[in-house]
């Protein structure tokens, strides 16, 4: 009896570490394959649905949610620094409905730069949280910022 005890919380262990790995591997897969799209401007416009975009200008693509509140301190460093970083070719892109990001964006004159695309996309383009800050020169990533990052910083790269 005590064997058979012994036999099954082995076999229990055993299958326990078998799903865990198997989580894992899964889960570090799902996130090599975005950031490889992550890493090439063309595939990220791609999986947004903006295909045609030109991809040769430098480019900043900033993921934001207008609840946040790191994205909203973000949003406004941008909006304070448009001159100079209208230079630039930049993007921001939301999950949320497009009336509600339009809204956010148009209280700090940026409305313009909203990139469309439907919330399933962005989600699947960007892991993890907002804010999320990516610069592109020549359609190759050159930083991507997790969290909020300030305004300086995104121009001493450019």
């Amino acid at each position: 009896m005590k064997k058979k005890a012994i036999l099954t919380l082995a076999f229990l262990l055993l299958l326990t570490i078998g799903w865990v790995g198997f989580k894992g591997i899964r889960r570090l897969n799902k996130k090599a394959a975005i950031e490889k799209k992550q890493g090439d401007l063309s595939l990220m416009l791609n999986q947004i649905n903006q295909a045609d975009t030109d991809i040769t200008p430098t480019t900043i693509l900033i993921f934001f949610n207008s609840e946040c509140e790191h994205c909203q301190e973000e949003i406004k460093e941008v909006s304070k620094n448009i001159g100079e970083l209208k230079k630039y070719q930049l993007f921001l892109i939301s999950y949320e409905p497009e009336n509600e990001a339009l809204a956010f964006l148009s209280r700090y004159n940026l409305s313009n730069f909203y990139l469309k695309s439907s919330p399933e996309k962005v989600i699947s383009a960007f892991e993890g949280s907002v804010p999320q800050t990516l610069i592109y020169k020549k359609g190759k990533l050159i930083q991507h910022f997790k969290g909020e990052v300030k305004i300086e910083t995104i121009l001493d790269l450019l």
